[in-house]
């Protein structure tokens, strides 16, 4: 039988395991006081976390991989024109070709 409930110390626990994230009580209760934690509930001064409630809040701190400019451009259907630049001394072989 797997346990669904987890105390705050339980949660961390198991957020450690599960997530390799290491939070401490104290992230824990200014989340709760913030609400920017995961879901919780309370018996009596008990705090409780359901597994689900753990896993999703988790899962919707995840971000996006970064990108280049270009492919955020090309993502975006932006039109990309790479202008030819001279050289800023002309006696200065700076390994500029010219693609004309």
């Amino acid at each position: 039988m797997t346990q669904d409930n987890f105390t705050p110390d339980q949660a961390i626990t198991y957020l450690k395991f599960r997530f390799g994230k290491s939070y401490s009580n104290s992230y824990l209760a200014k989340c709760r006081c913030t609400g920017e934690g995961p879901v919780y509930y309370k018996i009596g001064s008990s705090v409780f976390y359901d597994q689900v409630d753990l896993d999703n809040w988790i899962l919707s701190k995840r971000t996006s991989k970064a990108k280049s400019s270009a492919d955020m451009a090309i993502q975006e259907g932006l039109n990309v024109k790479i202008v030819d630049t001279e050289p800023l001394y002309p006696d200065f072989d700076d390994g500029y070709v010219s693609m004309d």
